[in-house]
């Protein structure tokens, strides 16, 4: 198990110059090596510090053109990474107090795609739908739009990965994009861990006829791991004066297959992933997640990455499941509709019809569900990926509802 990200949330002031940038994150780069440190001390390991900002529209409250706002998010980029953050994220747009400045959050999201233009390792995201002011249907065309725009602007539709709907997600969510600081706390951290590989340890030694009743072992086992973060985080917080937010337990993957969660389930059901006992088994993790007692964070959830996750990616080249296997998944316990690679020519009205049902179910079932496409160009349902990415596995390009594969 690793420690994927530890995240932090800073309120910067609007339309900040980089001078000011600097000024401000140049201290809480220095916190935040003192959580990391803190962190490594008891034995963990980390893969990257990251940061995220209040909403974007209060970031900049005065509205930019696309070329303003990809040359503030390379200011911002190099700022922060003069303070030793290498992921950011810049705070989900639609999350602001008080009543939406619609034409402010359209022009925005109209100018993420010069965001992933200009910068190397700033994420964005927007916020459709929460359960106290419903649907935000007003946006949803320039939400998928900025996933078509977005798709030729790296190689094979890589710039995607930086960007995604979400919808019921809170503040201080540690896992990217949709991380958010809420513009009113002060400077905080929370936890994402990739922990799939633990499930995969509880589960293997197992019979069979065990594995659908290891519930009160799962929980335990969570219940274990976040005592343990939780106080590592309270002496850090209590040392370097941020808040601490909690940790996001789910228990994402890597793609490979010890640390797949993919392995998890096909470890429960004795099928393949897609098959009989699928949505049982991924909400026999939810509950036992929700059964557990630590500071929670973002998700706390079932991660099924079909391009980070080795099983999924090869269950998706053989087509034992599809996007509706994904979504009755996400009913059940999963995060939602993440990190797929879809037809390069997949229309907008398409992309729209994912978001929204995704945000409706999200409203439903009052949890925090995303949506994260890559559109690959040149490439049809059922063509094999091909991404440079270490952290990406090879797979199908998969079809939406409705599409016919080649």
């Amino acid at each position: 198990m690793e420690i994927r990200a530890i995240t932090f949330f800073a309120n910067l002031p609007a339309h900040a110059s980089s001078d000011e940038l600097l000024e401000c994150l140049l201290p809480l780069g220095r916190q935040a090596a003192q959580v990391e440190q803190d962190f490594m001390a008891a034995g963990f390991d980390i893969q990257s510090l990251r940061l995220a900002t209040q909403p974007l529209e209060q970031l900049l409250p005065n509205g930019a053109t696309p070329e303003e706002l990809g040359k503030f998010a390379a200011a911002y980029e190099q700022a922060a990474g003069q303070a030793g953050f290498k992921h950011l994220a810049l705070g989900t747009l639609g999350t602001g107090k008080g009543a939406p400045d619609s034409a402010l959050i359209e022009q925005l999201l109209t100018g993420l795609p010069s965001v992933i233009d200009s910068t190397d390792w700033v994420f964005s995201s927007v916020q459709l739908a929460d359960n106290s002011g419903g649907f935000n249907s007003q946006w949803l065309s320039a939400a998928a739009q900025v996933v078509v725009d977005a798709a030729p602007v790296k190689p094979n539709g890589f710039g995607n990965l930086r960007y995604c709907m979400v919808a019921n997600m809170p503040a201080f969510s540690p896992f990217f994009p949709a991380a958010w600081h809420d513009g009113e706390s002060p400077a905080a951290f929370s936890i994402a861990i990739e922990s799939a590989d633990r499930l995969v340890e509880i589960l293997t030694p197992m019979i069979p006829a065990q594995r659908w009743s290891a519930g009160a072992d799962l929980t335990a086992d969570f219940n274990a791991l976040g005592a343990q973060l939780d106080a590592i985080a309270a002496r850090a917080a209590e040392t370097t004066g941020l808040d601490y937010r909690g940790i996001d337990m789910t228990p994402s993957p890597y793609p490979s297959v010890p640390r797949s969660f993919g392995q998890v389930v096909e470890l429960i059901t004795g099928e393949s992933f897609g098959g009989p006992g699928t949505v049982a088994a991924v909400a026999l993790i939810k509950q036992s997640l929700d059964a557990a007692d630590f500071q929670r964070a973002g998700y706390c959830a079932v991660m099924l990455l079909p391009l980070e996750d080795a099983v999924l990616a090869e269950g998706g080249e053989q087509r034992r499941y599809d996007i509706t296997t994904l979504f009755a998944c996400a009913a059940a316990g999963a995060t939602g509709l993440d990190v797929i690679p879809v037809s390069g020519d997949l229309p907008p009205q398409k992309i729209e019809g994912l978001m929204r049902d995704t945000a409706q179910l999200s409203l439903v079932l009052n949890r925090p569900l995303t949506v994260r496409l890559l559109p690959v160009p040149g490439l049809a349902a059922g063509q094999m990926t091909d991404f440079d990415f270490d952290y990406f596995a090879t797979t199908r390009v998969f079809s939406s509802p409705g599409e016919s594969v080649h």
